[in-house]
């Protein structure tokens, strides 16, 4: 059961990762070629804002009371290259899914080879801690990508 486990999502992921670069590398493709959605052409760009409309200063001999001196609304600045370049980045979310799926994955298949007779690779533990981490990485990154697109869109 466990090397059923192990191949198949062994399989999965290999499909699943070649697939996504064959599907990506199309999209750029019919990019350079001018026939679709270019990945390099399309950059997230920060929407203008309207500057708030500035009344008329009055004149003190025209009103009594004390007036206090509003300060004109700061235009927000623009983002910087590195929030750009994460919010383009629209591979992150489904990238951490996977390497999420994968890890719980491998949690099962350690849990289930603690139980058998035969001894389980020491190294088999150690490469599933460590999809584990990059699986937090990636979802952190994802958030910060999220983030980004946030910014950059208004």
């Amino acid at each position: 059961m466990a090397y059923v486990l192990v191949m198949g999502g062994l399989a999965l992921s290999v499909s699943f990762t070649l697939g996504w670069a064959l599907w990506r590398l199309g999209r750029a493709a019919l990019g350079w070629l001018g026939g679709g959605p270019a990945t390099g052409k399309s950059k997230v760009k920060p929407r203008a804002r309207k500057p708030a409309a500035s009344k008329p200063a009055a004149s003190k001999a025209e009103t009594p009371r004390k007036t206090t001196a509003r300060q004109p609304a700061k235009t927000p600045s623009e983002p910087w290259g590195l929030t750009r370049w994460l919010a383009a980045r629209h591979s992150l979310l489904p990238l951490a899914s996977l390497a999420l799926m994968l890890y719980a994955l491998g949690r099962i298949v350690v849990f289930g080879l603690q139980y058998r007779p035969v001894e389980a690779p020491a190294s088999f533990a150690t490469v599933v801690d460590g999809l584990g981490w990059s699986a937090a990485v990636l979802l952190g990154l994802a958030l910060l990508s999220l983030l980004a697109r946030w910014r950059c869109s208004g």
